[in-house]
Parts: C-alpha cells; structure tokens; sequence
C-alpha cells in the first residue's frame, strides 16, 4: 500500500491558488491510499477520489508536475499537480470541504513540498 496526494493549482491575478482539503480544522492535500494488489494506479485513484468528493467535470484540468510531500506518519508521497484553465467554473463546482486557498495562507503546507523532486508532465 502507498499514499499519494495531489492539489489543483490555478491562477488569478497572477498569483497561484491551491486547492486543499479541509480536514479537523486544517489544510492538507487530498491524500488516498494506493492498493497496488489490486492494479490500482497512483493517478487513477487520485481522481476517483476527486470524484468521490463530488467533482464531476475534469475537462479543464490538465495534469501538471509530479512533486514529492512529507506526509506526517507516511514518510514521503507522490504529489499530482493539476492545473485548471477556467478557475472560476472550477471554483462554482467544488464539493463542500475542498477549497482553493494563496500561498500565504497554506505557506506552512507548502513547506512539505519537495521541490527537487518537480517532473513537468508538459514537456
């Protein structure tokens, strides 16, 4: 079993926008558990998640960078990044518990990121 996690990332203004999971009271990334013995992908679980939560449109979404997360207790995770080309749709269609929040308000987040580790998915 392995964890993964993932965010969206939009812009406005110029400034980036990440799209966090609410959770007792703190900001995380959407984190699932991958079941490799049962065929599961790392990217195919992430976005049954998303559905789950109740996102049904992904067809603005384009996948983005995979990065590496310090997951408190799990160690290291792969982090899916999606960036989204109608942020405002976006915004209209997030499920209750999911939310798009600055840099500066999820800076301490941030920080788990692994910025060496960035593959652009693009090029």
């Amino acid at each position: 079993m392995t964890m993964v996690a993932a965010t969206v990332i939009a812009y406005r203004d110029d400034l980036p926008y990440f799209l966090v999971e609410e959770k007792d009271g703190k900001d995380q990334f959407l984190a699932v558990k991958v079941h490799q013995h049962h065929e599961e992908t790392s990217l195919g679980m992430i976005l049954k998640s998303f559905a789950k939560l109740g996102v049904t449109d992904f067809d603005s979404w384009r996948l983005g960078e995979l990065q590496t997360i310090k997951l408190p207790e799990e160690g290291h995770a792969p982090l899916y990044s999606f960036h989204v080309t109608d942020f405002d749709k976006v915004i209209q269609d997030m499920p209750k518990g999911l939310v798009f929040k600055s840099g500066d308000e999820i800076q301490r987040l941030l920080m788990t990121v692994q910025p060496t580790t960035f593959t652009a998915f693009d090029e």
